[in-house]
């Protein structure tokens, strides 16, 4: 028999097996999908039990206030909840089969819905308002405890219909792959058994033991030879791919960074003007934004060349200690508002100066710190730092950071360090970020010689470490890094001084002129490489800003053309480009400049690296990071959403009509708590308190509950002493949660509110 014959053979096979097995797969998902419409009709009349309560309560409160208005209002969205839930008891009688437990469950539930209708209309009607309203809102919590039973039900019911279309496709899928697995076995045998020394070759090629270059040896005769020829041209293909990427990548670089760097530095000249307190915030939060985009965009090009293997590391002396204190004082920054503090503890790292690149250690560390700030709620944030002396005055350094915060499930711990992955799917939504951040630290960590592990448990926080192998240095051959710190320039220090600032972007040359002009530096401008050999040959500067890419001449070709000139020796050129690759620093390092920097800059960067080639001295000042924090009030509004999101399982629209009655219902009861908690009228408070409790946990401020609980309990102690003062910041919290909670409600009905775009 034939290899196609055997091959016919078992794909007949596979396709006969396939379809049987989605039939039975099919049958399951359609008793899945029955289930999940049971479940949500069971959901939307809990909705609808809910907010005809809600609706029952604003009727009476708009009668006690004789609000006309009001309560013609809550009548007509009573009746459409009554409407709405008698429509969904329809359907459930329809689809439920009454001999079933499920149909029991809904004779009940439509039994107990009728009695609350009766009521509801009674108070519609004005008899026994006050009674009805309780019967309506104790009816209203047995039929959602019902119903919690129904949707527990037809939960399991979905989730087992979904486990055994699940199980069938694995055991199909299982077949498949033996199938395959003999139709490959059988290709192995009668087709490739002459590949063998091709694959061996591409094996040496994909180890890197071959030139990256080469390629493969023609072996064997016939069809062999010319699959070897193939693969050559894929190979060629594939190298011509990642030219095309790096040029890519290179433009990308250039054409996104130059606008950034206006955006950013003009950003930064506009903070230093005089704004009002609305203009301060407009601009933090524009420069946050474009700050996270620029992030994002460096991101990228980080793992651009991490992944082509083409980042290279600077050697300096550097402070460690310096350096991580800085780190670690921008991340009491990130936590500012938290009850968490950030501790830097270190141990043999006397002197502290040593050899590496500070740029990417801190890259790594302000990426770990980062990251437990933004997970941690409470508790502690350490970063510990351990220098172990060795031989030939190296240090082997053992870093770590550990944070009290969420945690990371087990199952997810081995994925954290592949790229764009998050420990969770809602990560991103919730948190943000490209997925990128501890892939680059980890993979930067092994460019230095180390590895980065994480140990991890849900709920008790997490532990990154690494350790690194350094050298020691003197104190005098250390660098000084700007980091998160503002440069601030002694006054007059400049104006002995002459600039020349080159570039062909006018955005960017007024960004350096208005830098110039306010630290009061003389300067001179240029638009290209010719104007600027031209002011070169008449007048002698001691500071040249050059950018690289422009017409008529470009930067690389100025300054070889200044280097020419007699009085060129002590002019200290700076190469501009926004093309940020290694490569473009070696170009322009051996045209003759004596620095480099990369555009985008912030006004700090420029603003040492004038310092630093001009010889004047700087200070540093601390900056506040641009990222707007939560409340503790605002933090609390968050925390009822998530709650009675997942406890209720209703809409957002219905969460912020529920939070949004609680507000009004009990905004005056607070006033009457605070007056009554100064006239110790312990009785009162003890009922307020007792109805607080329950309201309060029941839309997830569980910490308000229990307070509420502690003061009922001490009342009847009789232990009031302490109480007044209590009551008092009591009262004070929660009217400020109630504010952010009207404020939050008042931008979504606002958002809202907003006409809805016109059909097409």
């Amino acid at each position: 028999m034939k290899t196609f014959h055997k091959l016919l053979i078992i794909a007949a096979s596979m396709v006969l097996l396939l379809t049987l097995g989605l039939l039975l797969a099919a049958h399951q998902v359609r008793g899945a999908a029955q289930a999940a419409a049971a479940l949500s009709r069971t959901q939307g009349l809990r909705a609808e039990v809910l907010l005809a309560a809600a609706y029952g309560a604003d009727l009476v409160s708009a009668r006690q206030r004789n609000d006309a208005l009001v309560e013609q209002e809550s009548i007509r969205l009573l009746n459409g909840t009554l409407a709405r839930a008698g429509e969904l008891l329809d359907q459930m009688q329809s689809h439920d089969n009454a001999g079933t437990e499920a149909g029991r469950d809904v004779r009940e539930v439509l039994d107990l819905w009728q009695l609350s209708g009766d009521a509801a209309e009674a108070m519609v009607a004005g008899r026994a308002v006050t009674r009805n309203l309780e019967f309506l809102r104790e009816s209203s919590m047995r039929l959602v405890q019902r119903l919690n039973a129904l949707v527990a039900a037809a939960e399991r019911q979905r989730a087992s219909g979904a486990r055994a279309a699940l199980w069938t496709l694995l055991w199909l899928g299982l077949v498949q792959v033996v199938l395959v697995g003999l139709a490959l076995w059988r290709l192995q045998v009668d087709v490739f058994a002459g590949l063998d020394g091709t694959l061996e070759n591409m094996q040496l090629l994909g180890s890197g033991t071959l030139s990256p270059e080469a390629t493969l040896p023609e072996q064997g005769r016939g069809e062999f030879r010319q699959i070897t020829r193939t693969l050559n041209r894929f190979l060629e293909r594939i190298r011509e791919s990642d030219r095309t990427k790096d040029r890519f990548l290179a433009a990308m670089s250039h054409e996104i960074r130059t606008p950034m760097n206006g955006v950013i530095g003009f950003l930064g000249n506009l903070r230093e003007t005089p704004l009002n307190e609305q203009q301060r915030q407009y601009v933090r939060v524009i420069e946050s934004s474009a700050r996270s985009l620029l992030r994002v965009l460096n991101e990228i090009l980080d793992f651009s060349k991490l992944t082509a293997g083409r980042m290279e590391l600077e050697e300096v002396a550097f402070d460690l200690p310096g350096v991580a204190e800085d780190c670690v004082a921008m991340a009491r920054q990130l936590v500012r508002g938290k009850p968490v503090k950030v501790v830097l503890e270190t141990s043999g790292l006397e002197g502290g100066v040593i050899r590496g690149d500070p740029t990417r250690l801190r890259q790594i560390l302000d990426n770990l710190l980062g990251n437990a700030a933004k997970f941690t709620e409470r508790g502690e944030i350490r970063l510990r730092i351990e220098a172990v002396p060795l031989p030939d005055e190296r240090l082997e350094l053992r870093l770590a950071v550990h944070d009290t915060g969420i945690g990371i499930p087990p199952d997810r711990q081995r994925d954290l360090f592949k790229p764009f992955t998050q420990a969770e799917a809602g990560t991103t939504r919730k948190y943000g970020g490209t997925g990128l951040g501890l892939c680059i630290a980890a993979q930067l960590t092994e460019l230095m010689g180390g590895r980065l592990s994480a140990e991890s448990r849900p709920g008790e926080g997490s532990t990154f470490h690494f350790t690194l192998v350094s050298r020691l240095a003197r104190a005098e051959e250390q660098v000084q890094l700007s980091g998160h710190y503002r440069i601030l320039l002694p006054a007059g220090a400049l104006r002995k001084f002459w600039a020349l600032l080159v570039d062909d972007t006018p955005t960017n040359l007024f960004l350096m002129e208005t830098i110039c002009q306010s630290i009061g530096l003389p300067y001179r401008t240029a638009s290209n490489g010719k104007e600027a050999v031209e002011l070169a040959q008449t007048q002698r500067f001691d500071l040249i800003f050059m950018d690289i890419q422009m017409p008529i001449m470009d930067g690389y070709t100025a300054i070889r053309e200044i280097r020419k000139l007699d009085h060129s020796g002590g002019t200290q050129i700076i190469a501009l480009t926004a093309s940020a690759f290694q490569e473009d620093v070696d170009r322009a390092l051996g045209a003759g400049s004596t620095g480099f920097l990369a555009k985008p800059f912030e006004r700090d960067h420029l603003l040492l690296c004038i310092a630093q080639h001009l010889d004047v001295h700087v200070e540093r000042e601390l900056r506040e990071p641009l990222e707007a924090h939560d409340s503790r009030e605002g933090m609390l509004v968050r925390q009822m959403y998530d709650f009675m999101r997942e406890q209720y399982q209703i809409s957002l629209g219905e969460i912020k009509m529920i939070l949004a009655q609680s507000v009004a219902d009990w905004r005056p009861l607070l006033d009457d708590l605070r007056v009554f908690g100064r006239r110790a009228d312990w009785d009162e408070v003890r009922t307020l308190m007792h109805r607080l409790k329950g309201q309060l946990a029941a839309i997830g401020l569980p910490l308000f509950a229990e307070r509420a609980g502690s003061v009922t309990a001490a009342i009847r102690a009789g232990q009031t002493e302490a109480l007044r003062g209590e009551i008092e910041a009591f009262t004070a919290e929660l009217s400020a949660v109630f504010v952010a909670l009207e404020q939050e409600v008042t931008l979504m009905t606002a958002s809202a509110g907003k006409a809805p775009p016109p059909r097409p």
